[in-house]
């Protein structure tokens, strides 16, 4: 009998030693916040920051792709539309004519199973550059359509020689099939169709010659700097494998355009086209959990509060275990006096208040604050026991 408990204690102490929070490429909240502290100092843009992380955090969390490509080795590679910092400059954020208002990210998993950013580039595009120039292509049934501008959603990733000539990343849906879902732009409007031949390659000089064709549908990455891409080739194919073959696969894609939102409905001139184009990534943004809420009630003037126990604001009305892109904005102390501009009740019905912090909506739990100003004796407790 004491040799078998002694058994027992000897399992049970090798099971604690078996790293289980390293295995899957799910992140913790704490895991988020160290793969995207380098944008604090790549990225100006406080909201795209803040936009990745949350996205980020849910990519790596719940997107099964995600995170089946992250335990086999291999890279997560994502498209953040409307993030790059050059939707700051008034001539780049015009994407009329010249795009590059994306970002990319890798991800990998370290020796110690968390994820770590191994690539970023501002300077990549989406986006077909003429997307209304119908003619130079034709789907039977269709009839003349513009370039193929490939959905939202999470794809796989492989190698391939662009156009037979460099090394390159090729999108597929999976790896039996080559198609893509996509939307072509008719001249009666748009079709939805299944693209081919859609990669990730370097931008060229095509990119400044005005009437030359610089992107008829691939994800372009660099401003015309090939060491640019092949940067993000080591990151992502190099990492994997030390010489080059066509097929191998490498990784899975995430488009995300949804902070490009309001720019597309004018580019493409047609609502619907560009809620296609959204409809996967739309499924998990942030307005998604919002819509599940009761609705935000607005205050006729602010609501003056008392912070009454150390608490977060977050980027949405609850915390990371029930959404896990509701991300920490900021940490108010006990006694901090803020403003509430409405409220709104959660799915669980908890009230949350809306607070405008560095110029964009947070959220903030009413049960760690007061609307009165707490007396001395308060005051004094806080600071002693805070």
């Amino acid at each position: 009998m004491r040799k078998g408990l002694m058994n027992w204690i000897w399992l049970l102490a090798l099971l604690a030693l078996v790293p289980w929070a390293a295995v899957g490429a799910a992140a913790t909240e704490g895991e988020t916040a160290k793969l995207t502290a380098p944008l604090d100092t790549l990225l100006d843009n406080e909201d795209s920051r803040r936009y990745i992380r949350a996205m980020l955090g849910y990519y790596l969390e719940k997107d099964p792709t995600v995170r089946k490509t992250l335990e086999a080795g291999y890279s997560a590679v994502f498209f953040f539309e409307g993030c790059s910092d050059n939707m700051d400059d008034p001539e780049l954020s015009d994407i009329s004519y010249y795009r590059v208002s994306a970002v990319c990210l890798a991800v990998r998993l370290g020796e110690d199973g968390k994820p770590y950013l191994s690539y970023y580039n501002k300077n990549c595009s989406t986006l077909p550059d003429r997307p209304l120039e119908y003619g130079a292509w034709e789907l039977e049934q269709v009839g003349e359509v513009g370039p193929a501008t490939i959905r939202d959603g999470t794809y796989e990733l492989f190698s391939v020689r662009h156009g037979g000539a460099y090394e390159a990343l090729h999108i597929r849906a999976e790896e039996s099939d080559a198609t893509l879902p996509a939307v072509y732009m008719t001249p009666r409007g748009y079709t939805t169709a299944r693209a081919t031949h859609i990669n990730i390659h370097t931008r060229t000089v095509n990119h400044v010659i005005r009437g030359a064709m610089w992107s008829s549908g691939c994800l372009l990455v660099g401003d015309g700097d090939f060491g640019y891409f092949q940067e993000l080739m080591d990151a992502v194919y190099y990492a994997v494998y030390d010489t080059f073959d066509v097929g191998l696969p490498v990784g899975c894609l995430t488009v995300d355009r949804q902070m490009l939102k309001g720019e597309l409905y004018s580019l493409y001139k047609n609502t619907d086209a560009v809620d296609m184009l959204l409809a996967d990534s739309r499924r998990v943004s942030p307005e998604t959990y919002l819509r599940r809420c009761e609705g935000v009630k607005g205050f006729g003037e602010p609501l003056r509060l008392w912070i009454t126990e150390e608490t977060e604001l977050m980027s949405l009305p609850c915390a990371n275990t029930t959404d896990p892109r509701s991300v920490p904005i900021a940490v108010l102390d006990p006694g901090t006096e803020t403003e509430a501009v409405a409220a709104v009740r959660n799915t669980a019905g908890n009230l949350w208040y809306v607070v405008e912090y560095q110029g964009s909506r947070s959220y903030l739990f009413s049960g760690c604050t007061q609307q009165e100003q707490p007396g001395w004796w308060e005051r004094l407790i806080q600071k002693v026991f805070g």
